[in-house]
């Protein structure tokens, strides 16, 4: 028996015991996916890791390329028949890479009060990824995860290759995904894998709209400004930077307060300063100007109202982040927050806080420290 013959013998069994048990293997191979994202990615400006998923991408680009072709029997052969069946479960290998890196490095960027839904829109396309070649299979379906995927990969590389946060890199990441999957679009029609009417196609205008709806979310601030993100983040009683620590501490009444990251109650008397803490991670060599702006809840008018938009420079590079600080003094009680944002206004968290009378019982002391 030549090695040939045992290498076919083989894949035989395989693929016998993949069409078996499709399913299992479909959500094994998209598990595979993000538990390997999840224990490999390091940070978003990491070359290696850019680099790999990068040749995800393209390497997902000819999947899809490689289905269009087999579909309009541009291959002759019988490998052809051989290769068909794990086009599939590839692409959900890939897919699955590819979103729950996205999620993992957009999560980071997330300010959760405003920004959300984008991530849920992101983990539920990287579970739809599962259905895929099953379920919702067809060219729009494809297309639109090739565009989605590589504009999302796209508009953190941007940033990170030209060490800026300009919105026209966004722009360029949406054009660059759209031109991507416009290009297979345009492949698929020439061989008529796809339907072009006189008022376009379904794919065209399906791509079309959601790159409209990427950058309507970018303007409404539903997508963070990645490949930015806060790291830490509250409101302290008192901060103090001992060496190269940062020692933050606040009061509490109750030891059911020691879980938050900080206090949410800070317990004011006239005199005190209120101390913002943020830790901001940013790539390497990126420098950007970063504002605390100090809001208080207007409860008469039901809105916030600015006070002070303190600034600050930040280098990248650093693992923990650029750690900042602003105080303020002469606050009022009721609901503050403190938003983080850019110098363009994007922003990047929300640091919500009530100011109350400093209670008469013992209060404690709570210290934490932030390298």
């Amino acid at each position: 028996m030549t090695i040939s013959s045992l290498v076919k013998g083989l894949l035989d069994k395989v693929l016998s015991h993949y069409k078996q048990h499709e399913r299992l293997v479909g959500w094994m191979f998209f598990l595979g996916g993000v538990v390997w994202d999840a224990l490999t990615l390091r940070r978003i400006d990491n070359f290696l890791d850019n680099a790999i998923l990068l040749s995800y991408l393209a390497l997902f680009l000819f999947v899809v390329l490689a289905d269009i072709l087999i579909k309009a029997d541009q291959f002759k052969g019988d490998w052809q028949k051989k290769i068909t069946p794990w086009l599939g479960p590839i692409t959900q290998f890939l897919l699955g890479a590819l979103l729950s890196a996205i999620v993992i490095f957009y999560a980071r960027s997330i300010a959760w009060a405003s920004q959300l839904g984008i991530l849920a829109i992101l983990v539920v396309g990287m579970v739809a990824n599962e259905f895929l070649y099953r379920r919702i299979n067809s060219l729009t379906t494809t297309l639109l995860m090739l565009c989605g995927s590589s504009t999302f990969i796209f508009a953190w590389l941007y940033p990170v290759l030209f060490q800026s946060m300009s919105p026209w890199l966004f722009r360029l990441a949406c054009i660059s995904g759209l031109a991507l999957s416009g290009g297979v679009l345009y492949v698929a029609i020439r061989l008529k894998q796809a339907h072009l009417h006189p008022w376009g196609s379904v794919p065209m205008w399906g791509l079309v709209g959601f790159i409209f709806l990427l950058n309507v979310g970018y303007e409404k601030d539903w997508i963070p400004p990645v490949p930015m993100s806060v790291t830490a983040g509250g409101v302290y009683q008192k901060a103090d930077k001992v060496g190269d620590t940062y020692e933050l501490e606040y009061l509490t009444t109750s030891w059911i307060e020691f879980f938050p990251s900080y206090g949410k109650k800070f317990y004011y008397e006239a005199g005190d300063t209120v101390s913002c803490f943020t830790s901001i991670f940013a790539p390497t060599d990126m420098n950007e100007k970063i504002f605390h702006v100090w809001e208080r809840y207007n409860e008469a008018q039901e809105t916030w109202q600015p006070t002070d938009r303190i600034g600050f420079r930040i280098n990248g590079g650093r693992d923990d982040g650029y750690r900042g600080l602003t105080r303020k003094r002469n606050v009022t009680m009721g609901k503050w927050r403190i938003v983080v944002e850019t110098n363009r206004g994007k922003i990047l968290s929300r640091i919500p806080f009530d100011v109350l009378p400093k209670p008469d019982e013992t209060e404690t002391r709570w210290i934490q420290k932030a390298r």
